[in-house]
């Protein structure tokens, strides 16, 4: 269907569009940069700048997961593993119930209030 429509335009309306797009693009890309103040950053604090940079590259080019996945695998083993749950549940059963019973405890200590 959109390949329908951009045969139905001429090389002229074409070229137009493309050109808003670019325009669009490059005035996104510049008030991105007067807002972030980049230039600015970079004469004050050139090393700062670097240090994000290759900080965001890092985290972008796929960081400490090769090297944090087999950690991740064996918590997330030993977290899932049957006796753990079992023991969670039991903690979160304990909780329940102490909190029951404190509950309990303040209802009874609730002075029940009176006509006169």
């Amino acid at each position: 269907m959109a390949a329908e429509g951009l045969g139905a335009m001429d090389p002229q309306q074409i070229a137009e569009a493309v050109s808003a797009v670019k325009d669009q693009v490059l005035e996104a890309v510049q008030q991105a940069s007067e807002r972030l103040e980049v230039e600015r950053r970079m004469r004050e604090n050139p090393w700062l700048v670097l240090g994000v940079a290759a900080g965001a590259g890092f985290l972008l080019g796929g960081g400490l997961w090769p090297a944090l996945r087999p950690v991740v695998k064996a918590a997330t083993r030993t977290a899932l593993s049957p006796s753990n749950l079992v023991a969670v549940i039991a903690a979160l059963g304990a909780f329940k119930a102490a909190q029951g019973a404190a509950s309990e405890v303040e209802n009874e200590q609730e002075p029940t209030p009176t006509a006169h």
